[in-house]
């Protein structure tokens, strides 16, 4: 259950021009990395309208513990590696942010 207060990842991934459904393919990739690991409370990965737009990952952790373990993981640390980085701009990332918030509501409709 999401709470106020929780650590939050938010993360945006721009495609190189002609380089969109390789980005896509890196989106799928990150997000496969997410499953089943303990602490992440939900994870989605926003496609955008237009190939000019970033896509948009937001993963929202029991506490910043758990995303730092995540971090730790073997697969994390292979996929965020300089090498792996690199080969991700110079193929299809033009750019990428992340930045990182707290939960300050959440809530589902009850319809």
């Amino acid at each position: 259950m999401i709470e106020t207060g929780q650590f939050t990842l938010y993360a945006t991934f721009l495609a190189q021009d002609g380089k969109y459904e390789q980005m896509k393919e890196i989106c799928r990739e990150s997000l496969s990395l997410t499953k089943a690991i303990p602490g992440l409370q939900q994870v989605i990965c926003l496609e955008p309208p237009k190939p000019e737009k970033p896509f948009v990952f937001v993963s929202i952790w029991r506490d910043k513990a758990d995303f730092q373990t995540f971090l730790q993981t073997p697969a994390m640390r292979e996929f965020h590696s300089k090498t792996a980085v690199q080969k991700m701009f110079d193929t299809a990332m033009q750019e990428a942010t992340a930045d990182y918030y707290s939960v300050m509501d959440a809530w589902i409709p009850t319809h």
